[in-house]
């Protein structure tokens, strides 16, 4: 019975994420990206001049993933790379003039998209919130003891 419980959990979390996923397919492909080009975007808006590396983690892929999917953004325009002038080798990211353009608008499509959300009641809201923190909590304390 218990592990029924850890199931539906799982399973759970699992639904929602993929809900996620397609409102943020279907939003970026309103604008002719990809789900995790729009994550990109996302990224970059909120970490000016971050390194591949660090965008890597940020979105825990490769570095050689990142860097195929950079180099396609900045190919349509989107990113470009500047060298650092700390470190001459070292490359930083950071959105074009249209890749702040692009931003704003896919964010606006995908905030719009999830507007719905809205409609669950404050409470409710409170309480997923402190649920979700619950369950980060369990699962980072079980993470160390392993």
């Amino acid at each position: 019975m218990e592990d029924q419980r850890v199931v539906d959990i799982f399973q759970t979390y699992r639904e929602v994420n993929q809900a996620f996923f397609q409102l943020l397919t279907r939003a970026a492909s309103k604008h002719k990206l990809t789900a995790l080009q729009l994550v990109v975007l996302r990224v970059l808006h909120e970490y000016p001049e971050i390194r591949v590396s660090e965008l890597a983690e940020k979105l825990n892929l490769g570095n050689s993933t990142t860097s195929g999917i950079v180099d396609r953004m900045v190919k349509a325009g989107i990113v470009e790379r500047e060298r650092t002038v700390a470190d001459r080798r070292a490359m930083t990211l950071t959105l074009t003039d249209r890749g702040m353009e692009l931003w704003r608008e896919t964010d606006a499509t995908r905030m719009n998209m999830m507007r719905p959300l809205l409609s669950m009641s404050e409470h409710d809201h409170r309480e997923l919130n402190r649920l979700q923190h619950e369950v980060l909590r369990i699962l980072k304390l079980s993470k160390e003891e392993a």
